[in-house]
């Protein structure tokens, strides 16, 4: 049985979270990692800051190339 579970959850909720089950086949339990909606909302709330100041950096560099062109 292969069962599904956020690898994030304990990290922002303090404990595990098993999504389901994502295959029947055979008779031992092992477990594959993802990532819940829960979970994803929060990982881009903490990290929005920092993906815009990246892409703000990325347009101050580009701008200073194509003034340094002209």
């Amino acid at each position: 049985m292969l069962l599904s579970r956020c690898a994030w959850h304990p990290r922002y909720y303090g404990y595990p979270l098993v999504e389901g089950v994502a295959s029947w086949s055979g008779w031992g339990v092992k477990f594959t990692d993802g990532i819940c909606t829960d979970c994803t909302a929060r990982f881009r709330d903490e990290h929005r800051v920092f993906l815009e100041r990246r892409r703000l950096e990325a347009a101050a560099r580009t701008l200073e190339a194509q003034q340094q062109v002209a």
